[in-house]
């Protein structure tokens, strides 16, 4: 319980000085009047959120909700321009604190949106380097601010120097604080930034009395916040009776800005989430921490809280203290919740220069996680994004970096994908064939010529970064030493595409048509078709045509190639085909002798899945299909067999009981070679049975060197 309990008093001390961190960055100069009240709501907002969290039925562990830095950075410009603005102390505080609870109640929504509509996974889609440089930028805008905060303003640098010691004594004990922070927080996690900020006050004070200074020397040095009233006194009322003085133009014009804290405000949740798993060792339900922390935000946002989400340093620290259950939680709820309440007796006595060195200690913790630690992991490339849109935060503004950021992540993706290989293979004819199976001479025929019809199977989603890649592969197959009559593109693949891919194939039919080469687009899904058809690829088209599938297309390329052939070698029949795999006429015409010729009508099952029988079949006349079930029980046909091919041979040699269905599409005959009288005519003739299992052998041997074929054109 020691342990629980110091774990507790530990983070609730570092929530407690990052809430004083922030309120003193925000409320200084006209914006004074709101010190007190701010601090207790910053610390009531991180108390309700970590009360959300251990009062969850899913209790993971000791996970902490605390007030974040990131928001407060990027709306220093806005709040800057409200503590200059002309008017009352109660004009300006308010509309801060609208545009603080404005903020956090966006942020909230953003969340409970995203969680509601499961959208997490598009936030989860911008490339790394972005959210990285997103998060980077908001820690090198917090020190920036930070050094605002003691040194007075943009030209702090020389403002320091022109002052001299009074000017360089808070510059110097701000940077060597927030060193020596670094320094322990890196060597000592946990316990080191809150004995490290405790030993620093007390030895600052320690320092005045032994120099004997007053409080008003001090403050007169700058060590000390100025009071110029009753010190615990609120100036302003409570916020919901101030709604009247809030200057709704300034809500406008920060609009970019506190769209731009929710859009970076979802990044860091998700990301911390992800670090308070990989702390408690448990899964977090990522859409209830989003519903919870928006529902949060939009409560505490309400009384002009800043955003607030999950921490997983808070986490981290906890667990290193060793903390488990809800203990530490309580006690962090109540010492907040206290410090809120004595908030304005606290603040006139918390060094600026303690308050600034924090804020630079987190800001230069962001920078180092996302930008210097990120190096290791990101490319050249992808780091330079990152490095890009941090200096674009500090020169231009952080809604002209998020803009940039949107520009380069939508380039990233551009190439990133572009890498991506849209060719899926690119093979021909005499390797690739359709499912009809023919006979041994037009098979023979494909395999001399089929390097004249190209194949080009694509895939993914094809835009202008991709389309490069096929606009080479077609031009190298045009201009080979043996060119391509044909090209076949299979987009069966294809998601989709845009509008760049039209032009390339525009270009396409102009270069194919000069040197008279047809190009086939088959496989196109309805989208895809549509769109060929609206943009008129195919009205004045010089070598462009539009086949349904992939299949159909590759069966008129052969048939294409084998209308070349004489009209006695095209046409085959069985006999011709067991002259071909044996090579011996009279041979052939033996075997073809002791076959049993059938006549099969049209829709006759002639070999049914699951019977045992090693009779082979050759197909005279007509044409048979092969279908196999899958597995809701539809037949798929899986080949198509015409006069000269082979039924029946894999299960008769492999002895193995039939796999698919062959159904005779239209009346057909075939030639049946049984197990029975195989075996006689080996017992008689061996030599013809040997002439037989050579044949069957040679038709098995040209199907599996097809198949090898085909598969080493897939294999990159």
């Amino acid at each position: 319980m020691l342990r629980e309990a110091l774990a507790g008093l530990v983070v609730g001390f570092d929530n407690f000085g990052r809430a004083i961190a922030l309120v003193t960055l925000i409320f200084t100069g006209g914006l004074a009047a709101g010190t007190a009240l701010a601090t207790s709501v910053f610390l009531l907002a991180g108390a309700v959120g970590t009360l959300s969290l251990i009062l969850r039925r899913d209790f993971v562990g000791p996970v902490f909700s605390s007030v974040q830095n990131a928001p407060v950075a990027i709306l220093m410009p806005v709040i800057l321009a409200v503590a200059a603005m002309p008017g009352s102390d109660s004009e300006r505080v308010a509309t801060v604190f609208a545009v603080l609870g404005g903020t956090a109640v966006l942020t909230g929504i953003a969340m409970i949106a995203v969680a509601q509509f499961n959208l997490g996974r598009i936030v989860r889609l911008m490339p790394f380097p972005v959210a990285a440089g997103y998060l980077a930028a908001s820690g090198a805008l917090l020190i920036v601010s930070a050094a605002d905060l003691v040194c007075a303003g943009p030209g702090w640098l020389g403002s320091a120097l022109q002052s001299g010691g009074a000017g360089l004594l808070p510059a110097g004990l701000t940077l060597g604080l927030a060193a020596l922070l670094g320094l322990v927080s890196t060597r000592w996690r946990g316990f080191g930034l809150v004995a490290t900020l405790i030993v620093a006050l007390g030895g600052f004070f320690a320092a005045l009395a032994v120099f004997g200074l007053s409080l008003d020397d001090v403050r007169a040095l700058g060590l000390l916040p100025a009071m110029t009233g009753p010190q615990t006194a609120i100036a302003v009322p409570f916020l919901p009776l101030s709604l009247a003085d809030i200057q709704l133009g300034v809500l406008w014009d920060a609009g970019p800005l506190i769209g731009t804290v929710a859009l970076i405000g979802m990044f860091s949740t998700l990301l911390n989430v992800t670090g308070a798993e990989l702390a408690v060792r448990r899964d977090i339900d990522t859409r209830g921490e989003l519903l919870r922390c928006g529902g949060v935000n939009v409560a505490t946002g309400l009384f002009g809280g800043t955003v607030s989400f999950i921490s997983a340093s808070n986490t981290t620290s906890a667990v290193l203290l060793g903390a488990h259950g809800r203990l530490p939680g309580m006690i962090a709820i109540a010492g907040l919740t206290v410090a809120a309440v004595f908030s304005g007796r606290i603040l006139p006595f918390v060094p600026p220069f303690a308050s600034a060195a924090l804020l630079i200690f987190f800001g230069g913790s962001i920078l180092w996680r996302w930008l210097v630690a990120t190096r290791r992991v990101q490319s050249p490339l992808e780091w330079l994004v990152t490095l890009a849109i941090v200096v674009a935060s500090l020169s231009v503004g952080m809604v002209m970096a998020v803009a940039l950021g949107i520009v380069l992540a939508s380039l990233l993706f551009a190439v990133s994908y572009a890498r991506l290989p849209m060719i899926r293979d690119a093979t021909d004819l005499a390797v690739a064939r359709s499912t009809v199976d023919r006979g041994p001479a037009q098979s023979r025929y494909l395999d001399a010529f089929g390097a004249e019809v190209a194949l080009v199977r694509l895939q993914g989603f094809l835009f202008f970064g991709s389309i490069e890649q096929l606009t080479r592969k077609i031009r190298t197959l045009l201009e080979a030493p043996v060119p391509a009559r044909q090209v076949i593109l299979d987009f069966s693949r294809v998601s989709g595409m845009d509008a760049s891919v039209l032009a390339a194939l525009r270009k396409l039919d102009i270069l194919a048509g000069s040197k008279g080469v047809f190009v086939v687009l088959a496989g196109m899904n309805p989208e895809i078709s549509g769109e060929v058809t609206r943009a008129g690829l195919l009205d004045e088209t010089l070598a462009l045509s539009v086949v349904g599938d992939i299949e159909t297309a590759l069966e008129i390329a052969e048939n294409a190639l084998l209308d070349r052939m004489e009209t006695s070698d095209a046409t085959e029949t069985v006999r011709s085909a067991l002259e071909q795999l044996t090579g011996n006429r009279e041979a052939a015409g033996h075997l073809f002798a002791a076959m049993a010729r059938e006549e099969v009508a049209a829709g006759t099952v002639l070999v049914r899945a699951g019977d045992w029988s090693d009779d082979v079949f050759m197909l005279e006349s007509g044409a048979l299909s092969i279908y196999i079930a899958a597995a809701n029980g539809a037949d798929i046909r899986v080949r198509k067999q015409i006069p000269g091919s082979i039924v029946g041979e894999i299960a008769a040699y492999a002895g193995l009981p039939r796999t698919a269905n062959v159904e005779a599409d239209t009346d057909s005959v075939v030639y049946r070679m049984s197990e029975a009288r195989l075996a006689e005519i080996r017992a008689h003739r061996p030599d013809l049975a040997a002439g037989w299992h050579r044949a069957m052998a040679a038709a098995l041997a040209e199907k599996l060197d097809r198949t090898n074929k085909l598969l080493g054109q897939q294999i990159p």
